[in-house]
């Protein structure tokens, strides 16, 4: 059986905004996981954080920010991680213990509680925080790619 990641939200939201540079990279990324292609989760917080970039950031219309998603949440193919109060705890300690985001932490502690050992993920805080404790970050974007996005 394939390994199970665990997509960030800054995935999610590229591959959600088709304007964004990234979205080329992300998409496809996305269709595998509904399509079963790839074994991927995402968690409950991470939802509302891509609808929060989708919106806040990129101007997309709250009706479809949370038309995409709501969809998204449809796929039986994708493991959808609730925020439970074990991974609340572990997050807590996590983002105590590294100094980092409760976002960010809070996508670690559910990686580790739910046995991921991947992340896909573009941010450098959740880069730094896996090569801290032992977790594997995949990143979609090329670096090229990458020095060229915009927000």
């Amino acid at each position: 059986m394939e390994k199970m990641r665990i997509i960030d939200a800054d995935i999610l939201s590229y591959a959600l905004f088709q304007k964004h540079d990234a979205h080329p990279y992300c998409w496809p990324l996305l269709q595998a996981a509904v399509h079963g292609k790839i074994a991927a989760a995402i968690t409950a917080p991470n939802l509302m954080e891509a609808y929060h970039a989708l919106v806040e950031d990129y101007g997309v219309e709250r009706e479809e920010a949370s038309y995409k998603l709501d969809g998204l949440t449809r796929s039986a193919r994708i493991r959808f991680l609730p925020l439970t109060v074990d991974i609340t705890r572990k997050a807590l300690e996590i983002a105590k213990l590294h100094r980092v985001r409760s976002f960010d932490a809070t996508l670690i502690a559910a990686a580790e509680t739910n046995n991921i050992s991947v992340i896909i993920s573009n941010d450098e805080h959740i880069t730094r925080l896996c090569k801290e404790r032992g977790l594997i970050v995949e990143n979609p974007i090329p670096q090229e790619a990458a020095k060229r996005m915009k927000l």
